[in-house]
């Protein structure tokens, strides 16, 4: 599967890579900004991209990835990356066309289960710490 991962958190970014490896063959490119985003998306075919919400220390920037990435590939599977579980945030995500919205830290039995797209599964999973894991499905 390939994947494009947009994150700025540089720590965030090696561990999601390490998880990665540890579910499969998968190719990953990352980027740490919208530009290098839009960049990577336009030159590449990716089969799913996550997106940090709070890109670039903004904190709506995903949303507009989001929404170009959407422009582009309107059924791109595309979802978003926050440490932020507010309703705007999520119902926000969800109107610019997310599939889905993990909580910060992620595990990674869930990042397995969005990787495979079982929408049944990622919405039965319930994570072993309250908040670490959580995701919501669109």
């Amino acid at each position: 599967m390939k994947i494009l991962f947009v994150e700025d958190n540089e720590t965030l970014a090696n561990l999601f890579r390490v998880q990665l490896r540890m579910l499969g063959d998968h190719s990953l490119t990352t980027a740490s900004t919208k530009s290098a985003a839009m960049v990577a998306f336009k030159e590449n075919e990716f089969d799913l991209v996550f997106v940090d919400m709070g890109l670039e220390g903004i904190q709506d920037r995903g949303l507009e990835v989001l929404a170009e990435i959407k422009t582009i590939v309107p059924g791109q599977r595309i979802g978003i990356l926050s440490s932020n579980d507010q309703r705007e945030m999520v119902r926000a995500s969800q109107q610019a066309g997310a599939e889905f919205y993990m909580i910060k830290p992620f595990t990674i039995e869930v990042l397995g289960l969005v990787l495979d797209g079982n929408r049944e599964a990622i919405q039965d999973y319930q994570p072993e710490k309250i908040g670490e894991g959580r995701v919501i499905t669109f």
